[in-house]
């Protein structure tokens, strides 16, 4: 599958729940989740442009590869996804990954409310998050099966962006942020969300 994306950092999470809601999408709860990166130190997979995780949400646990993006503007990438059967599985992937060479790089743990469109909107997933040492951002996501579809869903989320007044798209992921956060914070020094968000 082809995993079609925008995202965009938001001042208010709130605002932007009260306008999905006002386009009749339905929220599918509230979740936590931590994504622990894996990378390959001689291959450096920031340089290739892919990304293999383990994620963790609630109880259940995930093992995902990401391939390089496809597109200048939005994230268009190739994903595979592998449910991994409890926590016992997903150490033993750690084990796993670890024993193929592979390092842990970081874990981005953020709060994340789901919501999904109804009627024309159906296909479309939009996750508000809330991410540690980060800040507060919107997806849009579109999920598609051939590269012949990817345009028209590229098309379809930028007109549904320009309607929730939404600008400033970024394809720098999470991971990179919250590298480049602790970076640029001196030691010692408390770190949060971008401008105290509060919800």
């Amino acid at each position: 599958m082809i995993e079609v994306e925008f995202k965009f950092p938001v001042s208010s999470l709130e605002e932007i729940r009260h306008q999905l809601q006002s386009l009749g999408a339905i929220s599918k709860g509230v979740s936590m989740q931590t994504d622990e990166y894996f990378n390959d130190p001689e291959r450096n997979y920031a340089k290739l442009d892919i990304a293999v995780r383990i994620r963790q949400c609630d109880e259940k646990f995930w093992l995902t590869y990401k391939g390089p993006n496809l597109d200048s503007a939005a994230k268009i990438r190739k994903e595979i996804e592998m449910p991994l059967q409890d926590a016992l599985a997903a150490g033993q992937m750690q084990r796993v990954l670890g024993g193929m060479g592979l390092v842990s790089v970081a874990k981005v743990v953020k709060r994340r409310e789901e919501f999904v469109g109804c009627d024309d909107l159906s296909s479309v997933h939009f996750c508000l998050d809330e991410v540690a040492e980060v800040g507060g951002f919107i997806e849009l996501e579109l999920v598609v099966q051939s590269q012949e579809r990817v345009a028209s869903a590229k098309l379809k989320l930028v007109e549904l962006a320009d309607q929730l007044g939404l600008s400033g798209s970024t394809r720098t992921s999470y991971l990179e942020m919250l590298l480049r956060s602790r970076e640029s914070t001196p030691e010692g020094s408390p770190t949060g969300p971008r401008g105290n968000q509060k919800e």
